[in-house]
């Protein structure tokens, strides 16, 4: 299907004509127009200071548009209140950049946060089987979910990262800048992470901000590239190859690049 095409029930998520503002006569957002689609891999893309991160806040409901409005599976979610939101974001999942996880508890403990938080009618034993799960699902041993993130790998951090962030089921899964500071090898482990969790979870929604390239163009169905508060372009991996945009050019320059090294 392709991206400009995408029908209204097949709507994960919806910015249209998205402005937003944090000081006079300036706009971080500037009529941002975006459409992902249920089931489907996004990767947004662009240079650092174009608006990746505001966006995703307006995604969350951390921050509102100051003209114009963001769906989510059909709700504009500036008109929910504070209950209204929070039971909207239990249908995301978030990993984000460095894992943030708590440090004074040990990988179990950190995946089994949410629940306890959520999902009050379960009890303890539940809870932790429920954690052992999603620690499983990702790869990670049994010999580590007792250890402190101190003591765990920067991949295994992301793992218990993501396995948090799957622990309420979620519809959608956020990825923010998902192999920051990881070298090359874990990189490539960390992607792979992604799809796998992808495909094994059918109907998942996946978001992912990056600015690996060469990530965004294997991992995408649809790939956006923000730039100055806009989208640029946003459609399949093929598109962004077809485009004469010279802006467009210099990206996947270091993409085919990337393939020949």
């Amino acid at each position: 299907m392709n991206a400009k095409m995408i029908s209204e029930s097949d709507l994960a998520i919806e910015l249209k004509g998205v402005r937003k503002s944090f000081a006079p006569g300036t706009e971080t957002l500037k009529g941002l127009d975006l459409k992902i689609q249920k089931g489907k891999v996004t990767v947004i893309i662009g240079f650092s200071g174009a608006g990746k991160s505001v966006m995703l806040k307006h995604i969350l409901g951390l921050l509102h548009p100051d003209h114009g409005a963001v769906t989510v599976f059909g709700k504009d979610i500036s008109h929910l209140n504070e209950h209204g939101l929070n039971e909207l974001r239990k249908r995301f999942g978030m990993l984000f950049q460095s894992a943030a996880l708590f440090d004074d508890m040990t990988a179990i403990e950190n995946v089994s946060f949410p629940i306890l938080e959520f999902k009050r009618d379960l009890d303890k034993n539940q809870v932790l089987g429920v954690a052992r799960e999603k620690l499983e699902v990702v790869g990670l041993g049994v010999e580590h979910h007792q250890k402190f993130p101190s003591e765990l790998s920067g991949g295994m951090r992301k793992r218990v990262g993501l396995a948090r962030a799957l622990a309420l089921e979620p519809d959608i899964l956020l990825y923010d800048e998902p192999t920051t500071g990881l070298d090359p090898i874990m990189s490539e482990m960390v992607d792979n992470l992604i799809l796998e969790t992808h495909k094994h979870r059918e109907g998942l929604t996946t978001v992912i901000i990056s600015h690996d390239l060469p990530a965004a163009f294997r991992l995408g169905d649809n790939i956006a590239m923000l730039d100055s508060g806009k989208i640029r372009l946003f459609g399949p991996p093929e598109e962004f190859f077809k485009s004469q945009d010279p802006f467009i050019q210099k990206f996947v320059s270091k993409v085919k690049e990337s393939k020949r090294q």
